[in-house]
């Protein structure tokens, strides 16, 4: 009956190279997963780039569709606003019209 001696080296070292193998993968997805999932769903019309709460329920929505923005503004309790946003400079007296505009529909 043969002697048992256990795992060589060999075998120790290819499993931590297989290990570290893993981390450095798992660490490059981590680190480019933006550039992996752009490239994935590169066949996507609509895409939401930034988010923003308006408070009571409501939130501000920027949405890129076939490379044009819009700004969406849904709540809880009142209807929504769909407003295409030019020249892709947020301006501060288009969006203060926006919001007036909002504003002035929920008080009727």
């Amino acid at each position: 009956m043969p002697e048992y001696a256990g795992p060589s080296l060999s075998n120790y070292l290819l499993v931590l190279g297989f290990l570290s193998l893993l981390f450095v993968g798992f660490y490059y997805i981590k680190k480019n997963k933006h550039f992996i999932s752009k490239t994935l769903n590169s066949k996507k019309r609509m895409r939401v780039s930034e988010v923003t709460i308006l408070g009571q329920g409501d939130r501000a929505l920027i949405l890129n569709l076939d490379n044009k923005d819009y700004l969406f503004i849904s709540g809880k309790n009142s209807g929504s606003l769909l407003t295409e946003i030019k020249n892709n400079n947020l301006k501060q007296n288009n969006l203060e019209k926006v919001f007036e505009k909002r504003l002035r529909n929920e008080k009727v």
